[in-house]
């Protein structure tokens, strides 16, 4: 089985993985479209997408860990029976 195209199937599967799929996209065509005639160089508009990708890459693998840390703490609630204070 080709490696490429079973990490890819992988990675898509997530939602994580399409909605940077989606923003990477969008800011690649972007990129791509703007005429070279404009203000600045077009290096530049390329070298602001991809940090506009990195960007967005990090913050969704954040949001993997924000995702446990709240999980964890909601069972602590749940288990040492602090739920009952609110209800």
């Amino acid at each position: 089985m080709n490696t490429q195209t079973q990490t890819r199937t992988v990675f898509e599967n997530t939602p994580f993985g399409s909605a940077l799929h989606t923003v990477a996209g969008q800011l690649v065509e972007r990129a791509a479209t703007v005429s070279t005639q404009g203000k600045g160089s077009q290096v530049l508009r390329w070298l602001i997408a991809i940090g506009a990708i990195f960007l967005a890459w990090k913050a969704l693998r954040g949001l993997k860990s924000i995702f446990w840390t709240l999980f964890g703490l909601g069972m602590m609630v749940y288990w040492t029976g602090m739920w009952r204070m609110f209800a």
